[in-house]
């Protein structure tokens, strides 16, 4: 494992239930530069989550690879509506847009 990767691992320990890894996604589509973070608990699930999203706004050719979607932090999953609770239980996680 290079230092980088350590590095990515120890920031991106083993989410809890309660915790949310927030993924900051910068994408270029058809409709200029998107921005919105991701709201999981793993990159497979980011990525995929990303690529759904990006397809219900009509953006399904944007490219879409852990480049584009890095994990930023985690934050408390409390700390976001009953809604977005709903989302991360169900769906495996939730999309926040974000200005570009």
């Amino acid at each position: 494992m290079t230092r980088v990767e350590d590095k990515r691992a120890t920031r991106m320990a083993k989410p809890t239930i309660d915790t949310v890894q927030v993924f900051d996604t910068w994408v270029n589509g058809k409709q200029g530069r998107l921005h919105f973070d991701v709201m999981t608990t793993d990159e497979e699930t980011a990525l995929r989550l990303a690529r759904e999203y990006l397809a219900r706004i009509g953006e399904d050719e944007a490219t879409i690879t852990t480049r584009e979607c890095q994990f930023c932090h985690s934050e408390p999953l409390v700390m976001f509506s009953a809604e977005q609770q709903r989302q991360f239980a169900e769906q495996g996680g939730f999309i926040l847009e974000l200005p570009a």
